[in-house]
């Protein structure tokens, strides 16, 4: 019930999410459509009023030809002829301007709506499919017996000298670095110590305990199950914009397939679709660290300068959705029933996504 409660809310997220982004796609096609309509009416505007002022100048100038006329006393044949030859001309181009004007009877705006948008969301049933996924949990029996052997070497270990308990179990697991060392960033590098001498020493023994005490995948169906590689291939992340070699740190995937890698070197998220192909990036003012998956579309990112950022993968798009930053060096971040670990070389924090 609390895993299909979990997965509700995040589905309501990422539904109003969708929404958010067809609103924002409907508002900007209706910012352009107001925007031409402006321009429609004020070019029609302004040819109405070239109009205005042509029919205006033409009577002004025969209206003073009129008045000159009249004025005259003494009415030569010459002046006459000078006079009419004016006349003349004003009438020819009054009559030209009356006939371009007379074809327009009248003027309206029409408007004629794409009905491409409605006829593609009368055949949608919904925003997206709504699936109901099972998996299946069966014990690993050798992992058990495992853990169970480790915990009683440990604790036997542990009665004989308490006070090395806790050094000796991290030891274990880890080869912790020394954090006078492992905290030096050289912009120029880009690499730090504990990245380059890779601390963990035993991954299996490390998870185990996670495994057994939590849940076990439905992958993990028998002890001595063996993973092995049918068919692999080699991808590129390498884009135009990077300066230096990529370093990836980190990879999430989607729920509609598409991959997120992290750049260290170049200080870039890449987003790739299902064919491996580069469809956008993340820049970041520093270096980045680790990269965890929150939910379906919402990763978290740890970088150099304390901050923690969470990126959104919209519509093909990464976008910020909120940066937090914390009172110690971020690390490593993993994610886990709405929780966030966050390391800082030497010590292990708990915070919660909110």
């Amino acid at each position: 019930m609390k895993s299909i409660e979990r997965s509700y809310k995040i589905i309501l997220e990422e539904i109003n999410a969708l929404r958010k982004t067809i609103n924002d796609f409907l508002d900007q096609l209706e910012k352009s459509t107001k925007k031409d309509l402006d321009t429609l009416l004020e070019n029609t505007r302004t040819s109405i009023q070239t109009d205005i002022e042509n029919c205006t100048e033409s009577i002004k100038n025969i209206t003073c030809l009129k008045e000159d006329w009249m004025r005259i006393k003494e009415k030569s044949e010459s002046l006459n002829c000078i006079k009419y030859s004016k006349c003349l001309v004003n009438s020819i181009k009054v009559e030209a301007v009356l006939q371009e004007m007379t074809k327009m009877n009248e003027m309206k705006l029409i408007f004629r709506p794409d009905t491409t948008i409605q006829q593609n969301l009368s055949f949608l049933s919904g925003l997206g499919e709504l699936l109901g996924s099972e998996k299946k949990i069966q014990p690993a029996q050798r992992i058990t017996q495992n853990l169970v052997t480790k915990q009683n070497k440990s604790a036997a270990f542990s009665q004989s000298d308490p006070e090395k308990q806790t050094t000796s179990r991290l030891k274990e697991k880890f080869s912790i670095p020394d954090p006078s060392s492992s905290r030096k960033y050289t912009p120029g590098n880009q690499t730090s110590d504990l990245t380059k001498s890779g601390q963990v020493s035993d991954p299996v023994s490390s998870s185990s305990y996670q495994l057994v005490k939590g849940y076990q995948p439905g992958a993990v169906s028998k002890s001595d199950q063996i993973i092995k590689v049918k068919s692999s291939k080699m991808y590129t992340v390498q884009i135009k914009d990077d300066n230096d070699t990529c370093k990836i740190t980190g990879i999430c995937e989607t729920t509609s397939g598409e991959l997120l890698f992290t750049d260290q070197n170049n200080y870039k998220v890449k987003l790739l679709d299902q064919t491996h192909k580069d469809v956008a990036h993340y820049d970041f003012p520093v270096a980045l660290w680790c990269m965890c998956s929150i939910d379906s579309s919402l990763v978290a990112v740890t970088v150099v300068n304390n901050q923690v950022h969470f990126i959104r993968v919209t519509t093909g798009q990464l976008i910020k959705d909120r940066v937090i930053t914390l009172q110690h060096e971020c690390w490593g971040i993993a994610h886990y029933h709405c929780n966030l670990y966050i390391t800082d070389g030497s010590v292990l924090y708990l915070y919660t996504v909110d």
